[in-house]
């Protein structure tokens, strides 16, 4: 896999390199648009990162190659990189930074870049966390463990003293995604969803539907990660769905018209940092949020999101 990095900051794009060469992969650094083409072509990239600022560019790239993956940062809130996400199937990362003067974050970097060069199954959930975390993982065998599993995550949440508005909001978001790996994901042979007609009836789910509740903190991060067994998000509905929540002024917009994970959106994207979806066609979805203990609510609200989408087929 060969990396080309358009980055007009020298401090930067030398920081991206360095982490795309850790990972056994080659890279090119330039600062200047005119340059991307000619390097693109004499060595055969395979990746191209830019500032979403340079966003045209790089789908422009991307539909004229075929197999050529984009990744875009930005500094800014998710709404305008996500344009180019919706309108070009090839850029699937977008990778929040504090500001213009830093890199994406070392972790989430290698993380994509690992697996574009060796694709694999999704990170368990200690790759996102620092050695001595504390997490819990939790079988939901039915409706009847929503509430327990939501109170869960909450005490997990509290016992860190954060301020009540963080706790409820990752109540709220541990709901949201377990009510649709609950209801929503399950489907018969046909495909068809078993029980998404009715969202207020009690259910109790065979072995083989069951999703996993996972989540951890090492005082710096939260985690929350829902896995189901059925693999029914497709990438419209993520980027979509987005993409209509943030054009309403960020309200919060649920949609419920595919299985999967079936998530609102923005729930999702209004309770973390950054957002992994990960799906495995007819075998798995699933579904990780991440927020960063160290903001205040304010500087939260206004950091720039991280959006990360993987399929693989059956």
């Amino acid at each position: 896999m060969h990396a080309v990095i358009l980055e007009r900051n020298k401090l930067v794009g030398r920081k991206v390199a360095r982490l795309f060469l850790a990972t056994g992969a080659t890279a090119t650094t330039v600062e200047e648009p005119a340059q991307v083409a000619s390097v693109l072509d004499g060595e055969r990239a395979t990746v191209l990162c830019a500032d979403t600022f340079d966003g045209d560019l790089v789908a422009e790239h991307v539909r004229a190659r075929p197999g050529l993956a984009g990744l875009l940062w930005t500094a800014e809130p998710l709404r305008r990189s996500l344009r180019y996400v919706v309108e070009c199937p090839g850029i699937d990362h977008v990778f929040g930074r504090r500001d213009f003067e830093s890199a994406p974050r070392d972790w989430e970097i290698l993380m994509v870049a690992r697996r574009l060069l060796a694709p694999c199954a999704p990170p368990q959930l200690p790759a996102y966390l620092d050695w001595g975390f504390t997490a819990f993982e939790q079988e939901l065998a039915g409706s009847a463990d929503r509430d327990p599993a939501v109170a869960r995550v909450q005490a997990l949440v509290g016992g860190l003293g954060m301020p009540r508005r963080v706790v409820e909001m990752f109540g709220e978001l541990a709901h949201e995604l377990i009510m649709n790996a609950i209801y929503d994901a399950p489907a018969d042979s046909q495909g068809h969803a078993r029980y998404a007609s009715d969202r207020k009836a009690t259910i109790v789910l065979d072995p083989g539907e069951r999703p996993t509740l996972r989540a951890g903190t090492d005082g710096s991060r939260l985690v929350l990660q829902v896995h189901d067994p059925f693999g029914r998000l497709e990438r419209r509905h993520v980027v979509d769905g987005l993409a209509r929540g943030l054009a309403g002024d960020g309200g919060v917009t649920v949609d419920r018209t595919h299985g999967g994970a079936g998530l609102g959106m923005m729930v999702c994207h209004n309770a973390s940092s950054a957002m992994f979806f990960d799906v495995s066609r007819g075998r798995h979805t699933e579904v990780t949020a991440l927020f960063e203990l160290d903001l205040n609510l304010r500087e939260f609200r206004t950091q720039a999101r991280s959006l990360h989408f993987w399929a693989r087929p059956e």
